[in-house]
Parts: C-alpha cells; sequence; structure tokens
C-alpha cells in the first residue's frame, strides 16, 4: 500500500475540505487542491479499486477523433492504448490523480469533468482517468490552499515516496512516479509513456456559435443562440454520431430526451448545459450524466412533443458542447 488521501493532506498542511463522488460539483469556490481516490474514507490507503480496467468505448472514442494516435511511434490500437495506460497503474492506493485549482476549485473540477478524452482544453491533464470502466465509482477529495501550486508540490512528493520500491519497478516508468492519471510528475517533467497524438492537432479560442454549427453541418440564426459554445467546440470538423434511445409516447409528453449509455462518451463527463440545434432553432438544454443510467438532455416539451417518431431512436452530432439533431 501507499499513502491516504488524509495523509497526503496532512503531510502538505492542508485540512481536507470535503468529498464528492466524480461528476458532482464542488462547493469550494477558492483556490485549493483536489485528489481523485477510489474510495471516500480519507484514511483508506488501497481503496476500492484493485486493478486497472479500461472501457472500450472510452478509448474507441479517442481513436475517433485521434486517428494518428501512436505508442513508441508505431500506430496504435484502442488495445496497444489500454496496455501502455495500464502500465502505469499502481496497485493498493487509492490516490489516482492529483490536481491544482489556482482560483477556484469548483471551475477547475467542473472543466476536469467537462473535458472530452482527446481534447486539448480546459483541462486535458488527468485524461487517463477517463479510460477506466469504473470511472463513476470515484471521489474527488478537496482542500484550500493559499498557494496551489507549492501545495500541489508537496502532494506528488509525498505520494511518490510512499510508493514501494516492488511497485516502482513493475511500472512501465520505474523512475518518474506519481499517482495513475498524473501524466507530468511535476511542471516540466512528464512519464516516459510513449505515446503521441492523443489530443486534437488543432484548438480555437471562443468560435461564435455559426462557426461551431457550420463545423456540424450547418449554421444557426444567430438570434436564436442562447450563449456561448465551449471553446473546442468547433476542432473536430463533422462531429461525433450518436443515437438516442428509443423515443416513447412518455418521452414525447415530457421534457428530457433520453442518451443510453454507449452513447454518453461523446457528451461532457459531468452536468452542465448544452447548446442544441433542431430545425432553426437553438436552445440551451441542461446535460444530466445520471450515473450509470441513460443521461437525459432537457429539450422541453414543445421540442419533445415533436421530435423524431415514436419507438425510434434519432440520432445527432456531438461537438464538444454543440448538439446538432439530423432531422
Amino acid at each position: 500500500m501507499t499513502i491516504s488521501v488524509g495523509e497526503l493532506f496532512s503531510e502538505a498542511g492542508l485540512s481536507p475540505a470535503g468529498v464528492v463522488r466524480w461528476g458532482d460539483r464542488i462547493p469550494l469556490d477558492l483556490p485549493g487542491v483536489y485528489v481523485v481516490a477510489s474510495t471516500s474514507d480519507l484514511g483508506d490507503p488501497v481503496g476500492l479499486v484493485g486493478a486497472y480496467r479500461h472501457d472500450p468505448r472510452a478509448l474507441d472514442a479517442l481513436m475517433e477523433i485521434c486517428p494518428s494516435v501512436t505508442v513508441d511511434g508505431r500506430p496504435a490500437s484502442s488495445h496497444d492504448l489500454a496496455e501502455r495506460i495500464g502500465g502505469f497503474w499502481i496497485p493498493e492506493t487509492s490516490v489516482l490523480y492529483v490536481g491544482l485549482a489556482g482560483t477556484s476549485v469548483q471551475k477547475r473540477v467542473d472543466q476536469y469533468y467537462g473535458t472530452r478524452i482527446g481534447q486539448r482544453s480546459p483541462h486535458a491533464g488527468g485524461w487517463w482517468m477517463k479510460t477506466l470502466v469504473n470511472l463513476e465509482a470515484l471521489f474527488v477529495h478537496y482542500a484550500a490552499a493559499e498557494t496551489p501550486e507549492s501545495a500541489e508540490a508537496d502532494l506528488l512528493k509525498s505520494f511518490a515516496e510512499a510508493v514501494p520500491p516492488s511497485a516502482r519497478q513493475a511500472l512501465h516508468d520505474s523512475e518518474r512516479i506519481a499517482p495513475f492519471a498524473n501524466v507530468a510528475v511535476k511542471p516540466g517533467l512528464r512519464k516516459r509513456h510513449g505515446m503521441a497524438g492523443y489530443t486534437l492537432q488543432q484548438a480555437r479560442s471562443q468560435p461564435d456559435p455559426a462557426t461551431s454549427f457550420r463545423a456540424l453541418g450547418s449554421a444557426p440564426a444567430s438570434s436564436a443562440f442562447a450563449g456561448p459554445v465551449s471553446p473546442d467546440a468547433d476542432v473536430v470538423g463533422h462531429g461525433t454520431r450518436i443515437e438516442s434511445q428509443v423515443i416513447t409516447k412518455n418521452d414525447r409528453a415530457g421534457s428530457n430526451l433520453r442518451i443510453p449509455a454507449r452513447s454518453k462518451f461523446a457528451l461532457p463527463a459531468g452536468d452542465g448545459f448544452l447548446y442544441v440545434k433542431y430545425r432553426d432553432e437553438v436552445v440551451e438544454a441542461r446535460w444530466r450524466v445520471n450515473g450509470t443510467r441513460s443521461g437525459t438532455i432537457g429539450l422541453g416539451r414543445t421540442i419533445m412533443s415533436a421530435l423524431g417518431t415514436p419507438d425510434r431512436s434519432i440520432w445527432m452530432r456531438v461537438d464538444g458542447t454543440s448538439v446538432m439533431i439530423e432531422v
């Protein structure tokens, strides 16, 4: 075993402020640090996840938007990626990732949740976490810190010192030690993982809505748009095509479009808002992940009553937080 979350905070001189399940919003709107762990127990150094198990859907999604990914300079399959990422799993530890927030822990963790695998921003660090099949069973511990950078450095140092030699030698890189999902051991020093091409090759800042929806195949009327699109919403080109659940008569009488688990990979990993284009209208719609169950997009009764055909699913294209429903 290595070290518990409580011991990490204690050695860094930090006071734990709370813990939430992965995907839930953190109430701390102050600078600080956070630790993703496989247990909510501050005193548990082992945790509840004993081995690396990858979600094939997550890696397939990465391969779809980053088809030129390589391992050790050679074209890689999703199996190759899983094998290499799994080579950094540290057994008998509850600590899986350590992060800092320079202004707001709440905002930074929301960015972590919402950054899809393969995106460069707003929070691409720790993306290995999102390959886990049991992601939604994890927890996020957090603490305020006056100097988050030094606090994070202390946490990473304490963790590395606690990893026993036998566990170190079993890792793909036995010298640069950090929690599983921390690709960087410290600023400027990354684990020797040998992977490349696993993020989008370009990123644009603050595209206007018309640009984003043109990338998905159609531009909305500007007056219909309800808010800003994600900074990365227009980089995928034609977006990722996903299918809804079968729409029932009850669905059409309600407000929510249901998204099956197999399609949720293309949408943000945490609750938030999407900008959905249906015919000539763009609406701001609430997105709820709903754990392992079907996610829901709150389109409202007016759209739902006219959407699709009962007992059939619909298709849509997703690009960050922009969604275009195919008609």
